[in-house]
């Protein structure tokens, strides 16, 4: 168990510092009145949507493909990192990795804009 825990907290502190893919299993989205407002979930959906971690930028290969281009890094923990990020069109929004135990054994993907909210569940390719 140890050997898993110190593996994944491997992978949340260095995954943007290298190259790294991930493969989603399921996301959810959710909306919201503005940045600070409660998230309103929308039903999970099955997926094999693989996600490209780079240390200058973030690919989901969803059936329109997101890109995200890193700005910097506002947070860093054992179970969760969080980078600033603008999308294609220059919008900015977060993208975070976490460990949460609602999901033992899985990476948590989440882009965080203003108004939405795309989470992934996904394991490490």
């Amino acid at each position: 168990m140890k050997k898993i825990l110190f593996g994944l907290l491997l992978l949340l502190t260095s995954t943007l510092q290298g190259q790294s893919y991930l493969r989603a299993s399921s996301f959810t989205m959710g909306v919201r009145i503005s940045e600070y407002s409660p998230i309103t979930w929308g039903e999970s959906n099955e997926c094999s949507i693989l996600i490209e971690c780079y240390t200058t930028k973030v690919i989901i290969n969803s059936k329109v493909q997101q890109n995200y281009h890193v700005i910097n890094q506002t947070y860093n923990s054992v179970n969760m990192n969080t980078w600033l990020c603008k999308d294609i069109n220059g919008v900015t929004c977060k993208f975070t990795m976490m460990k949460l135990d609602e999901y033992p054994g899985f990476i948590i993907c989440q882009v965080d804009y203003n108004d939405a909210v795309w989470f992934y569940v996904c394991t490490q390719e």
